[in-house]
């Protein structure tokens, strides 16, 4: 596991070389277009972290709301003393 993860890490590195010496743009307008797009990808990222932890949020609190009402324990979400 650990060969295949330093194969791919060695290739990875070899084409983001390649790619940036053979480059059709000055090194400074793509220096640029990586800052850029990378900013991009980590807003996306962190935007579908927080959207995925709300859904888990909501889905975990339909589930107690679920359980609490079939166990006929009286749960309503208005009033927090009303669990008995």
């Amino acid at each position: 596991m650990l060969k295949g993860m330093r194969t791919a890490l060695k290739y990875f590195t070899l084409g983001l070389l390649a790619g940036l010496l053979l480059a059709p743009r000055k090194g400074d307008e793509t220096r640029t277009m990586l800052v850029d797009r990378g900013r991009d990808y980590i807003k996306e990222l962190i935007s579908s972290g927080q959207q995925a932890a709300a859904d888990l949020g909501n889905q975990a609190g339909s589930i107690a709301h679920d359980t609490f009402k079939t166990e006929g324990r009286g749960f309503d979400s208005t009033s927090p003393s009303s669990v008995q």
